[in-house]
């Protein structure tokens, strides 16, 4: 492995505009674009299978097959363990004592292609001796880590179908995606045993309980939690095993991996969906090939078997999955870590995971951005004057340098953004987001201080293929950028909403066809004929527009566009993007109807920054101050004047300038409801929590 300059492909060259082009020979249709595809779509057609591949690659497990071949001595597997839990005490406003829990973590350690490729094979081989067979349905509901991912190819190797729950997922969640699937065995966290009770209560299918005995963060006894379910469940066939113990099976008694078609279920994914039971798409191995080879393809100049990769996303969702088999297509490091020990102030006696492992390409969501973001300003902000001068000033004269193309931009880099680069590590190359909704003021400011930051869009109905942006080129403030190479994309009229693809630019609900796409909702045609169209095209939901260099930009989705009393729709998730660049601002939702003639913003503070507000940049707040200051007139006016001071500079009409915020004491977990394991608001849930709240504000 190289160690200067790690991740840095040879063959980089800029890319220019446009980025996407229309398909030739496809029908002009009234209402539609014509679809577009990536730019080098003319070249390839639309990718089924990794241009560096050839014919080899058409399962999920040809994927690690041909990189254990290739990069067999390479590293490809990092992560941590628990050395032992440091707790600290302090005392609240009224005296009361809070304990918090700090771990401290061992260095990475790491496997190498070969052997997490054996580690892979004894799994399956495991699963077929403890009795699995072809086409039975494994459901996996755990956190991310190495487990997960091997779990994933155990199964693909012996054409096992996968069921994927987020560990969030509450009990009725994790009995609709077994009953639907019949799901005869389950991979289970040892922290969520104690959930799975109730779920198998109701459904008779599940045989085998594979058990992840350890946990680097959650303290639980785990032969504790194993005999509470064998007293419960004594009376049935029900066995259970740990996840060492199926690996020592399936090394004593070896098979040759049974693969699946192409066209066979790789997974069951269960959506994180805000209403109702979550939707379980259906993702055939064929289509998660696709889908690997068209974002790869997007960036395929950009990465390499030298890059390190941070692995702590869900893997339940389809973003972190298609990006970890990404880096295992090219050969690169994947180090697993958590969002709680992410940055050095989550752990002790040690550095955080980004510190630790230094990656060069690092994935997010908004709220993950959001956070650092507001972190390295309040550092700056109490900084010293001198300090956050000359901080500013770089900012903004750097912001000119990338704007123009112009020298002298790594000179700032290591003479004043240097600490903040280190807090990552030091080696970022670029950060991706990985989904909309990220405010242009956090976007840039990352962009400036921390790495580039290109932006992809996609869903799990389309294996995360939608729009990928490139680090080779720059596109506009809020654009993500072309087609991905697997995929193509068009817009259709709204009639109802204003939106026309006759205006400049045109506008209108984003559809998206090609091999990432899947076919049907598992066990669900009612669903699956609202989304999917008969000739391929699955209908997002979303609105967006091309911009004149052929990127791809979201507006809003069209549930998420709210009438106003005086008739005029706004952008719900727009508007929120952008009152979310608040320093006070940890959460927020929009809220407007049809009876009143503006809308209302309800916010989860930063606590710190909320208690700056009556104490100064030094002050800090715990769960008792912040209600009080969440009560506090004059602290609800200064909220509200910065986010009107946002809207304003983001050029909001008066109808999108909110009139009221309300500002709440709870954080808003996927534990909680009020938001999904992606982090996306569940606007029910909140709406009915804070309804008086809500509807008191809008009568101000």
């Amino acid at each position: 492995m190289a160690t200067t300059q790690p991740g840095k492909p040879s063959n980089q060259t800029k890319e220019n505009p446009p980025y996407s082009a229309d398909i030739p020979g496809r029908p002009v249709i009234a209402g539609e674009t014509i679809p577009r595809g990536h730019q080098k779509t003319y070249k390839h057609g639309l990718l089924k299978r990794p241009i560096d591949a050839g014919d080899d690659i058409k399962t999920v497990f040809n994927l690690l097959q041909r990189s254990a071949a290739l990069y067999s001595n390479e590293p490809a597997i990092g992560s941590r363990t628990l050395v032992k839990m440091h707790t600290e005490t302090k005392k609240d406003s009224n005296g009361a004592e809070k304990t918090m829990s700090y771990p401290e973590l061992t260095s990475f350690k790491y496997m190498v292609y070969s052997e997490f490729h054996e580690l892979v094979l004894n799994l399956a081989s495991g699963l077929r001796k403890l009795g699995l067979q072809t086409g039975d349905m494994l459901h996996i509901f755990a956190s991310t880590s190495p487990n997960w991912l091997a779990m994933s190819h155990a199964a693909a190797a012996q054409s096992f179908t996968l069921v994927t729950a987020y560990d969030t997922l509450g009990e009725s969640g994790v009995e609709h995606s077994l009953k639907q699937t019949d799901a005869r065995a389950m991979v289970v966290d040892a922290h969520l045993l104690a959930t799975i009770r109730r779920p198998l209560e109701k459904v008779s299918s599940v045989k085998y309980i594979v058990y992840n005995p350890k946990s680097v963060l959650q303290q639980v006894n785990v032969e504790d939690e194993v005999q509470k379910l064998k007293d419960a469940f004594g009376q049935r066939e029900l066995t259970f095993i740990s996840f060492d113990d199926v690996v020592a099976m399936g090394k004593a008694h070896p098979c040759e991996p049974t693969l699946p078609r192409p066209t066979d279920n790789f997974c069951i994914m269960y959506t994180s969906g805000s209403t109702g039971l979550p939707k379980g798409v259906a993702i055939t191995h064929e289509a998660f090939v696709a889908a690997v080879a068209g974002m790869h393809g997007t960036v395929a100049n950009t990465v390499s078997n030298e890059d390190f990769v941070l692995a702590y996303l869900p893997l339940a969702h389809i973003f972190e999955l298609i990006l970890e088999n990404i880096v295992i297509h090219v050969g690169a490091t994947l180090g697993f870590a958590s969002p709680r020990t992410l940055a050095d102030s989550g752990v002790r006696e040690c550095g955080g995971d980004m510190k630790e492992f230094r990656p060069t390409i690092m994935a997010g969501v908004p709220q993950i951005w959001d956070t650092i973001r507001k972190g390295i300003q309040g550092r700056v902000q109490n900084s010293g004057l001198i300090k956050r001068t000359v901080f500013n000033t770089a900012l903004s004269l750097k912001s000119s340098l990338v704007y123009y193309g112009l020298p002298g931009q790594a000179v700032l880099d290591s003479l004043v953004f240097g600490q903040v680069k280190a807090m990552t590590g030091g080696r970022l190359r670029f950060i991706v987001n990985g989904a909309t909704g990220i405010s242009k003021e956090t976007a840039h400011f990352l962009a400036m201080v921390l790495a580039p930051m290109i932006s992809g869009y996609g869903l799990t109905e389309t294996c995360a293929n939608g729009a990928l942006g490139s680090p080779l080129y720059r596109p506009a403030p809020g654009a993500i950028g072309p087609p991905t190479l697997s995929v193509e994309v068009k817009l259709v009229s709204i009639p109802d909403l204003n939106y026309s693809t006759d205006t400049k630019p045109p506008r209108g609900e984003v559809l998206i066809r090609g091999g990432p796409v899947v076919r049907e909702y598992y066990n669900n045609p009612e669903e699956t004929a609202k989304a999917f169209t008969e000739d391929g095209w699955f209908r997002t939901g979303d609105v967006g527009e091309w911009d004149a260099d052929g990127n791809l930009r979201i507006i809003d989705r069209v549930k998420n566009l709210v009438k106003l009393q005086g008739g005029e729709y706004i952008a719900l998730e727009r508007l929120e993007a952008v009152y979310r660049g608040s320093q006070f601002v940890q959460g927020i939702m929009i809220y407007g109807d049809s009876s009143h003639p503006r809308p209302v913003a309800v916010v989860s503070p930063v606590p710190k920054a909320l208690a700056s507000i009556r104490g100064g940049p030094d002050a800090d707040a715990d769960a008792a101050d912040l209600q009080a200051l969440a009560a506090d007139p004059a602290v609800q006016d200064t909220v509200l004047k910065d986010l009107v001071r946002l809207g304003k500079a983001a050029g909001f009409t008066r109808l999108e300038t909110i009139v009221g915020v309300v500002i709440v004491s709870d954080e808003w977990t996927p534990a909680s409801g009020l938001v999904t394991a992606t982090q996306k608001l569940n606007r029910k849930a909140l709406y009915e929590e804070y309804k008086d709240k809500i509807q008191a504000s809008l009568a101000q």
